[in-house]
């Protein structure tokens, strides 16, 4: 596959291992996988990782990882060749693995099918009807299961109705004319041809007997037994190799949102309790001191013994004692080993935002965290508005780290949690988990800004045991059981789904009144039976992080004013009163997960919202009866 340029970030947030990426060129390709990243161009891999290397130690002890290490960034070898600096020509030229996928290409003239392979750099190949060279489309579909599996859509089998086929004639893809798939067909040199038709269905009530059965599965074989995933995993580089899988597999689009869904954890960085451990482990990252370093010495005098020798002078002011716990910290030995134990098992990342929660509330002046106290209601003359909320304060600078931990496709929200979810993850990113030099994940680290505040939970408590709230609410209950998705159940609460939706109409107001996109704006959230917190902030890979602009918007005279407008214009959407009516009755958005919400009130771009833009409703937020920002409550 020809060379693509990639952003860092985008390796672990949208462009992992085994995810399709499509070039300016139109030509898709797949990412491989982590054993083949920090390769270069004669496929010799790096023994230099630790200026990859990231010290998040909270992450790295709760994912079971030896490393967390950024994305490779590409830098040419003829660059460097005579700089006569032996550092500066270490990791140059390294890539990260393309593959071509999917394999199947047809010819522009012809439209005959030909399958290339998928180390191949180019989409030219030989028609052999048209006998010339010459440039290949690719098909448009793949084939998907629910397991994490992606294969080449099974044309000879489906032309044929036979998984077993042996017929190896000359197919070709034909189109008929229309905008449906009954209008695509494919054709083979025997005489048979069929169309798509149903390829791309699946059933998805959990009443029906063939619940989870799709078109693809029931009508591939004409003798009517169930065709069953072959369980490929291409980014692994091969298309021999596969492992069993019953699921049922159904065709998508190659560039179909629901073909690759990341699964990311991440977590805004907490400063210890010694403030001279912390500027250590701050200068330990500045000067590349890592685990591999460490492992040269087997005992701690002679770590530090090594340490003094490549930090400046300045790591003389501080004594023994400090830099011993700094370097307990990056080998990962000052945590409570029951309680990772304990967050592993479970919500990892619930688990994780509780400490946040708690340093973001107390507020806290550190190199890489800076929360200053703005606003509360105790101290404060309240009104209709502000009576709702507990608490503002301005995080004027936040380090936030990302680590890939897997992927699904076809349904996002995986059923399982905490370990299982992890050690899932792991075997998809990975062809070899179980080898120590695989014992890592891909991260990124951003900086940023924001605004934290928090709404009274008396007042969400006693608003959502109301019995109009709670008929309303059922509702949307019912809707997410019958629609048999997976997602966390604890959103299932009237003030959960008051908070997302509250978070999405302020993030769109700041972005109208202090100029940021709102695809820049991000939203964090903090919910459980005894926080209700809203982190709102914005985050760039420069370590200055950004330029104060919506900071200055927590200000309490202008935070409050934004507030005011954003429920107001939630009052009314530009698409009512169909918008509010369905809301009420049937729900809209993806399985109906959403009330009142939609492209023209409440949704946000896919990097701002956690949760897919779904379960929102600005009911619960104005409707002049049950809403809670009403004037009756």
């Amino acid at each position: 596959m020809n060379d693509l340029p990639l952003r860092r970030g985008q390796l672990v947030t949208t462009f992992g291992p085994g995810s399709l990426v499509i070039s300016p060129e139109g030509e898709t390709a797949m990412i491989g996988a982590l054993d083949k990243w920090y390769y270069d161009k004669n496929e010799n891999r790096t023994e230099f990782l630790d200026e990859f290397e990231i010290q998040e130690n909270r992450l790295r002890s709760l994912l079971r990882v030896n490393r967390l290490l950024m994305p490779p960034d590409y830098r040419p070898g003829y660059k460097y060749i005579n700089s006569g600096d032996a550092l500066s020509q270490t990791n140059t030229d390294l890539y990260i693995p393309l593959l071509r996928f999917p394999t199947w290409h047809y010819c522009p003239i012809c439209k005959t099918l030909h399958q290339s392979d998928l180390s191949q750099r180019t989409s030219w190949m030989d028609c052999k009807v048209c006998k010339e060279s010459r440039r290949m489309i690719q098909v448009p579909f793949v084939m998907i299961c629910r397991e994490g599996h992606i294969s080449d859509f099974p044309w000879r089998e489906w032309v044929h109705k036979d998984e077993h086929t042996s017929c190896d004639g000359q197919m070709s893809l034909i189109t008929t004319g229309g905008a449906t798939l009954d209008s695509l067909k494919v054709k083979c040199s025997c005489n048979k041809e069929r169309s798509l038709k149903g390829i791309m269905t699946r059933k998805n009530n959990p009443n029906d007997e063939e619940e989870g059965i799709s078109e693809l599965s029931k009508k591939l074989n004409e003798n009517g037994d169930l065709y069953k995933c072959p369980g490929h995993k291409p980014w692994y580089g091969s298309l021999s190799e596969s492992e069993n899988c019953f699921s049922n597999p159904v065709a998508a689009l190659k560039n179909s949102i629901n073909v690759y869904y990341p699964n990311t954890i991440s977590a805004i960085y907490l400063p210890g309790k010694n403030a001279a451990v912390e500027r250590l482990i701050d200068m330990f990252e500045r000067y590349g001191i890592t685990t591999s370093w460490l492992n040269i010495a087997d005992r701690l005098d002679k770590k530090i013994e090594i340490i003094k020798k490549i930090c400046p002078p300045e790591i003389n002011l501080y004594n023994d004692s400090d830099i011993e716990l700094a370097i307990l910290y990056i080998e990962g030995e000052l945590e409570d080993k029951d309680e990772l134990e304990r967050i592993y098992s479970n919500n990892t990342e619930k688990e994780l935002r509780k400490k946040e929660f708690e340093v973001l509330v107390d507020g806290i002046e550190d190199t890489h965290l800076k929360v200053k106290k703005e606003w509360n209601s105790g101290s404060a003359v309240v009104n209709e508005i502000t009576s709702k909320f507990t608490l503002i304060n301005r995080v004027t600078k936040l380090k936030e780290t990302i680590v890939l931990t897997g992927f699904d496709r076809l349904i996002t929200n995986s059923e399982q949690s905490g370990r299982t979810k992890i050690e899932k993850g792991k075997e998809l990113l990975f062809k070899n988990p179980d080898l120590q030099e695989n014992n890592w994940l891909p991260a990124y680290k951003v900086y940023g800004e924001g605004i934290f505040f928090t709404l009274n939970v008396e007042k969400l408590i006693s608003w959502e045991q109301r019995h109009d709230v709670l008929s309303h609410f059922n509702r949307l209950i019912t809707r997410a059981v019958r629609s048999n998705a997976r997602f966390d159940e604890s959103i299932l609460k009237p003030r959960n789904v008051l908070i997302h939706t509250l978070s999405h109409i302020i993030i769109d107001e700041l972005a109208l009144t202090c100029g940021y996109n709102s695809a820049s704006l991000r939203e964090r959230l903090y919910i459980n039976d005894d926080d209700c917190g809203i982190l709102i902030y914005t985050s760039s890979g420069d370590i200055d992080g950004t330029f104060g602009g919506l900071v200055r918007m927590g200000k309490k005279e202008t935070f409050f004013p934004v507030v005011y407008q954003a429920i107001d214009k939630a009052r009314w959407c530009s698409s009512d009163p169909v918008c509010s009516e369905i809301g009420k009755d049937s729900g809209q958005g993806v399985n109906n997960l959403n009330g009142a919400a939609c492209h023209s009130c409440s949704y946000l771009s896919e990097t701002s919202c956690e949760t897919g833009n779904l379960f929102l409703d600005r009911t619960l937020l104005i409707d002049p009866q049950i809403g809670f920002f009403s004037s009756t409550n």
